[in-house]
């Protein structure tokens, strides 16, 4: 996951700084720059999902576990 953030970071990067470096190759490099950038959004956003939904499963095993925590607790108050 990192690796992708480091990827996307890097793209940017070297689309920010690789016209004013090159600026007679900036033509040239631009379609191969534009793609690393796609390709650096396009894993963000599905890493973005990734976590989120990571995130939504993990809340639901805690809440489970609270309420299979409080079941007992319930039943020995009521006797």
């Amino acid at each position: 996951m990192e690796a992708v953030i480091g990827g996307a970071v890097v793209g940017a990067v070297v689309g920010v700084a690789a016209p004013s470096l090159l600026s007679g190759f900036g033509g040239v490099f631009r379609p191969l720059i534009k793609e690393v950038l796609k390709g650096g959004i396009v894993a963000y956003a599905a890493v973005s999902e990734m976590v989120a939904e990571t995130g939504e499963q993990f809340n639901d095993i805690v809440a489970e576990a609270k309420a299979e925590i409080a079941k007992p607790a319930k039943a020995k108050s009521s006797k």
